[in-house]
């Protein structure tokens, strides 16, 4: 069963859509996408992880990406407490949802990481697949070669179709804030040590945009009896898409034993 709907969060009007049917004794599943990512980037991934897992899924268009409301302005500094803060929790409380294990990426990743440490009372669990804490040299390169992309390569008319008219500030409000000296400071470190429920980071091996400085961080700041990391060889940035069996077995695994 799928359900489209529009809601409002923290006074924006957020596209959702919704797989299965909740259930007050068990989990639901809320997806957080990345930075410039929407609803249909996930593809069938969702629902593959429904299927997989028999738990519901929220995936939603978070503000300012896919047929949510648009940006009306660029933002300023690290905006991810923000996100993980009044939006999210009026989608648990638009759906009743009192028990969530959130899967983020990216982008995504970072927010559900920090929402943790925010609603100790709802959420149970965690699966951050390559989290962007950090603003290292990689990523920095990484954003580059997309704004290369998007202004002299085909990046822009593949993503127009997801955002519409809304795309050019959505675009540069990410590539704004990755080179922001202070958003490039905040490395999230104070809300990580707060996570205390279960943890599963999924990383790809050939992240483009590098891996390995989020990792050590996640080894340092969050309770090693809280966190599981599976690195995944052959698959990059978008591991879900590109390993997704192996990554469907590892959430499924991660949502039996909570």
């Amino acid at each position: 069963m799928k359900q489209e709907h529009f809601i409002q969060a923290a006074d924006r009007r957020l596209r959702v859509l919704q797989i299965g049917d909740i259930k007050a004794n068990s989990p639901t599943l809320v997806f957080l996408h990345g930075g410039i990512d929407c609803i249909e980037m996930w593809r069938d991934f969702p629902e593959q992880v429904h299927q997989s897992t028999g738990l519901a899924v929220i995936v939603y268009d978070r503000w300012g990406h896919g047929q949510s409301d648009p940006l009306t302005a660029f933002r300023q500094g690290d905006t991810r407490a923000e996100e993980a803060g009044e939006p999210l929790l009026d989608v648990f409380k638009h759906f009743n949802l009192t028990k969530v294990i959130l899967v983020g990426h990216s982008y995504g990743g970072v927010i559900s990481l920090v929402a943790a440490s925010l609603h100790k009372d709802i959420i149970c669990g965690v699966i951050s697949i390559v989290p962007q804490m950090l603003i290292h040299p990689l990523c920095l390169a990484g954003a580059e070669a997309a704004k290369e992309s998007f202004e002299k390569g085909t990046l822009r008319k593949k993503l127009f179709k997801f955002h519409g008219e809304g795309l050019d500030t959505l675009f540069y409000d990410w590539i704004n804030r990755v080179n922001d000296k202070a958003y490039r400071a905040a490395d999230c470190s104070s809300y990580l040590q707060q996570i205390p429920c279960p943890v599963l980071q999924i990383y790809g091996e050939n992240d483009e945009f590098g891996y390995i400085p989020n990792l050590e961080l996640s080894k340092r700041t969050i309770s090693s009896n809280n966190l599981v990391i599976k690195v995944i060889p052959n698959a990059g940035h978008y591991v879900h898409l590109e390993a997704k069996d192996e990554v469907i077995n590892a959430i499924n695994e991660f949502c039996i034993s909570l």
